[in-house]
């Protein structure tokens, strides 16, 4: 073996084992700079981050200083009541905003995250009400059109039934919404969209999209079930159930880019690192928090980011 190899061949397994020690702290090979793709809640001796420690004094928040205990007491004081979504919550904290919100950008719920790779395999725009499967998609293709490029275009859905004030047909078929504009020849194919999966699939059918886009992309439709619970009353389709729906597909592993937006990405991402296999290396990007997006709201994702966090590491 000449020189030339020696060296070739010591740079290969010298990136094979970073990938596996990435994966093995909790992170991902592509984007270890990217804080949602992190477990950024404790230090390396297991003491909570200071942000963290901070926001749970601020908020009077008992807790010992273990993962588990921090977990059960921001669910037990974070969590939107069961039943109810985000945008039925009651206003709390405001009061505290600005105390409250260098911490959270310190925790990385607040500001866009951006790609740290130009190729990927798999583009994965996560499932939501229609306004914010528009953003997600549109960031994503902001990406594209910045030179990032992925073989297959996924969309993480299910088959939630459409919102009726939220999205209604007025809202679906607004020309002039502000994140993603229409083609100008598209029209409406068949019926309306009654579930989330019909209507991302709707979304994308929309979109003014790039001429190499659409000529180079292949695209997919999870269309993950209600989830049955334990009273025998149905659920909408959650990250996790559209991620293991995708699965059953078996699909070809590699990178993925997967298109949220703030506060949700790193909740998101670590669902998506704990269901997938090692073979999937995730990379999580979104657009930044809308500067008026309540403080219940953050702090609900952050005790989901929280629990997720603590299984994953299980």
């Amino acid at each position: 073996m000449n020189k030339r190899m020696r060296v070739a061949s010591f740079f290969l397994v010298l990136v094979v084992f970073s990938v596996v020690a990435l994966k093995k702290m909790g992170c991902c090979s592509c984007c270890a700079s990217n804080i949602a793709c992190r477990s950024s809640f404790f230090d390396q001796e297991g003491a909570v981050v200071r942000p963290l420690e901070e926001l749970l004094e601020l908020l009077e928040i008992e807790h010992d200083g273990t993962l588990d205990s921090v977990v059960g007491a921001t669910q037990k004081e974070w969590l939107r009541p069961a039943g109810k979504e985000r945008w039925e919550v009651e206003s709390r904290h405001e009061e505290k905003r600005e105390q409250i919100m260098p911490l959270l950008e310190q925790l990385g719920c607040v500001h866009e995250l951006l790609p740290s790779q130009k190729n990927y395999m798999y583009g994965i725009v996560l499932g939501a009400l229609v306004s914010r499967v528009r953003t997600r998609f549109a960031f994503l293709i902001e990406q594209w059109k910045k030179g990032v490029r992925f073989e297959e275009l996924v969309f993480f859905g299910g088959q939630r039934p459409l919102h009726s004030e939220l999205e209604s047909a007025e809202i679906l078929f607004d020309l002039n919404n502000k994140d993603l504009p229409f083609s100008p020849d598209w029209q409406l194919q068949g019926e309306i969209p009654k579930t989330e999966a019909q209507m991302m699939r709707m979304v994308f059918d929309q979109a003014d999209l790039p001429e190499d886009f659409k000529k180079q992309v292949r695209v997919t439709v999870v269309d993950a079930p209600m989830q049955k619970k334990s009273d025998g009353t149905l659920r909408r389709p959650n990250t996790n159930d559209t991620v293991q729906e995708w699965l059953r597909t078996n699909p070809k592993p590699g990178t993925c880019l997967l298109s949220s937006n703030q506060p949700y990405a790193g909740r998101q991402h670590s669902v998506a690192c704990t269901i997938l296999p090692e073979t999937f290396v995730v990379e999580t990007i979104g657009a930044a928090a809308q500067n008026d997006l309540p403080i219940v709201i953050y702090l609900d994702t952050l005790a989901r980011w929280l629990y997720q966090e603590r299984k994953r590491r299980a």
